[in-house]
């Protein structure tokens, strides 16, 4: 695992008061108003207490309608990372797709795990050439961080049918999937044995509210449920409200939000200078991983002098020369322009 503290480079990044912030995966655009009053409205008709750990029956039947499945088959929980920890923990070896999300490696290794990572490349176009497992749990993360890579829906397949003859359950990371450009294949629909994972965070801006769900087989949720009981108890009510109504207007923001990221993703295009990059346009998500040509920690930790910040290729796993830029900004222009004179710099 790569020694580089994600956190320690936020405090960084706070303490040189950067401006142009194309670092985390923090949307910028900012949640609806009705979903904010709808968590003010149930806060002040007195919902503060425990609720049942599984989730609001009311906001449970709004998901499963969503994802076409039975009430039974969904729970909720606080934020994406606490249902995945859940599968790790019942894991002993866990297979990841790199580059990847830290979190999934650190929480494995958290629990005393053995973690086997399946590296891809640019050049390969992202893509995973596996010819067997050998885990217990599959992590897969389409559309992806740090690439924005999808998956073409018989690679996909070829990936599933492995784990299918070797009994590898999947864990499918789909938190980006309603912010794609191209059509996206959910892995639950090739293969039985999927726990997937969404949440609030991404389309709806709702990161702070730390609401997050699961889809899968009933003995899955028991197990699920389990877990949640002895860590985080349940989410609070007024935050599920929140989750009810934002799914209400989903439709509306879903086609609001994809036309932002998608005009972004055309506009870091048109402006990153491509004989200093190379990257591959991302498929979903708001997230560019460049190849920089050098340390891409270094470049990232000269790019916070020129007031703007990003992520290194080495928070994803073993991409050192690279870059993570997120299209979270309505300065991404100014910001992309001073990453264009950088790299120039560097390359002169």
């Amino acid at each position: 695992m790569s020694s580089f503290n994600v956190y320690e480079f936020f405090n960084k990044i706070f303490s040189m008061n950067v401006k142009i912030r194309l670092d985390a995966g923090q949307p910028d655009i900012k949640v609806d108003e009705r979903i904010i009053e709808e968590a003010v409205k149930s806060l002040r008709s007195g919902e503060t207490g425990y609720t049942k750990t599984s989730g609001l029956d009311e906001l449970r039947e709004k998901i499963a309608e969503v994802e076409g499945v039975e009430k039974e088959n969904i729970i909720v929980g606080n934020g994406s990372k606490s249902l995945i920890a859940s599968q790790i923990s019942r894991a002993e070896r866990i297979g990841i797709i790199s580059p990847h999300w830290q979190a999934y490696e650190s929480t494995a290794l958290e629990f005393g795990k053995e973690v086997r990572i399946f590296k891809t490349s640019l050049r390969n176009g992202w893509e995973p050439e596996i010819e067997e497992l050998n885990v217990d749990l599959l992590i897969l993360n389409y559309p992806n961080n740090p690439t924005g890579r999808i998956l073409p829906r018989e690679k996909l397949r070829e990936i599933l049918e492995i784990a299918e003859d070797e009994g590898v359950k999947v864990l499918a990371d789909e938190i980006y999937s309603d912010i794609t450009f191209k059509p996206f294949t959910p892995a639950r629909e090739l293969y039985d044995n999927v726990v997937t994972i969404k949440g609030f965070s991404k389309l709806f801006s709702m990161t702070g509210f730390r609401l997050g769900y699961a889809v899968a087989q009933r003995e899955d949720i028991k197990a699920m449920q389990k877990f949640l009981e002895v860590t985080t108890t349940c989410v609070p009510v007024f935050i599920q409200r929140a989750g009810v109504k934002a799914l209400e207007i989903r439709e509306e923001i879903k086609k609001k939000v994809v036309d932002i990221y998608r005009e972004r993703v055309n506009l870091a295009l048109r402006t990153l200078d491509k004989s200093l990059f190379d990257f591959k346009k991302p498929e979903g998500a708001f997230y560019l991983f460049v190849k920089t040509g050098g340390d891409g920690l270094e470049f990232a930790e000269k790019l916070l002098e020129k007031g703007v910040s990003v992520f290194p290729g080495i928070a994803f796993g073993d991409y050192r020369e690279f870059i993570r830029i997120s299209l979270v900004s309505s300065e991404l222009e100014d910001g992309l322009k001073r990453i264009n004179e950088l790299g120039a710099e560097l390359n002169g």
